[in-house]
C-alpha cells in the first residue's frame, strides 16, 4: 500500500513539474503567430509621394508585409501569380513610375535573382533584393543594351543597386558564387562561363520583354499581354539558366 501511495505521489510530482516547465516556457518563449498573406492586384499603386514615384506590378500577388520607410517600399514574402516567392525586396523610385514585370529566384550551386521592370519617366530606381553580401556578378540591361557598371547604374557596398538611365525597360541579373568558389580546370563549364551565361539569359529576357511591350501598345487589354510576356520570359529563362536544357 505504501509503495502504491509512493508511486502515486511521484507521479503527481512529475506531472506538476511538467506543468511548471510548460508554463515557464509559455512566459519565456516569444509567441509565434501565423503570417497572413495580403493580396494586391495590378490596379494597386504603392506611391512614394516625397519622391514623386510609384510602384505597381504587372501581375496580381500577395505579401505578408509592405511598408514605406525613408521613401523605400519593403515587401516581405512577395509572391506574384506564376512566380516564386521572394523573401525580401526593397524598391524606391524617384521622378518615375515602375511596373515590376518579372522576377525569378533560385537557390542551387549559384544563388541568384532575375528581375525585370518597365519605367515611365526618366528618374532613378533603386533595388535591394535581400541577398547576402557574397562574391558574385551583376548584369544590367537597359532597354536591349548590356551596360557595364558606371554606365547608367552602380552598386553600393550594401548591395543596393541604383539605375539612373532606364528609359523604357531594365533587367537586373545577379548571381552569387559559393563561399568556396574558385576557378580551375575541374570547375563546371557553367561556373567558368557564368558571366556569359548571365548575359545571355538577361538578353533573352529583355528581347522577350521588348516583343511583348510592343504588342501591348497595340492591344487594349494589357493583362493578356503581360501573361504572354511572363510565359515567353519564363521559357527563355529556363532554357538559358545554369543547369537548364540548353
Amino acid at each position: 500500500m505504501k509503495a502504491a501511495n509512493r508511486q502515486i505521489t511521484i507521479g503527481c510530482i512529475s506531472t506538476l513539474l511538467i506543468l511548471i516547465f510548460v508554463l515557464a516556457l509559455s512566459y519565456t518563449c516569444p509567441s509565434t503567430q501565423a503570417q497572413t498573406d495580403v493580396s494586391f492586384t495590378t490596379a494597386d499603386k504603392f506611391e512614394i509621394p516625397a519622391a514623386n514615384g510609384a510602384i505597381t506590378f504587372a501581375f496580381n500577388g500577395t505579401y505578408t508585409k509592405a511598408s514605406l520607410v525613408n521613401d523605400t517600399w519593403t515587401f516581405v514574402n512577395l509572391r506574384l501569380d506564376y512566380s516564386q516567392p521572394m523573401e525580401k525586396l526593397e524598391v524606391s523610385t524617384q521622378n518615375s513610375n515602375v511596373t515590376i514585370i518579372y522576377y525569378r529566384t533560385f537557390n542551387a550551386t549559384l544563388r541568384g535573382v532575375l528581375l525585370s521592370y518597365q519605367v515611365e519617366g526618366q528618374g532613378r530606381q533603386t533595388f535591394n533584393i535581400g541577398l547576402p553580401l557574397i562574391e558574385g556578378e551583376w548584369s544590367v540591361l537597359l532597354e536591349e543594351d548590356f551596360k557595364g557598371e558606371g554606365d547608367g547604374w552602380h552598386v553600393a557596398p550594401d548591395a543596393t543597386l541604383t539605375i539612373t538611365d532606364a528609359k523604357l525597360t531594365a533587367t537586373i541579373w545577379y548571381f552569387g558564387y559559393p563561399e568556396d568558389f574558385h576557378v580551375d580546370d575541374d570547375t563546371p563549364f557553367y561556373l567558368q562561363h557564368s558571366v556569359a551565361i548571365a548575359t545571355a539569359a538577361a538578353l533573352a529576357v529583355t528581347a522577350a520583354m521588348g516583343f511583348v511591350i510592343r504588342r501591348k501598345t497595340q492591344k487594349a487589354s494589357n493583362k493578356t499581354g503581360w501573361q504572354q510576356a511572363y510565359t515567353t520570359i519564363n521559357d527563355r529563362w529556363t532554357q538559358t539558366k545554369p543547369g537548364g536544357n540548353s
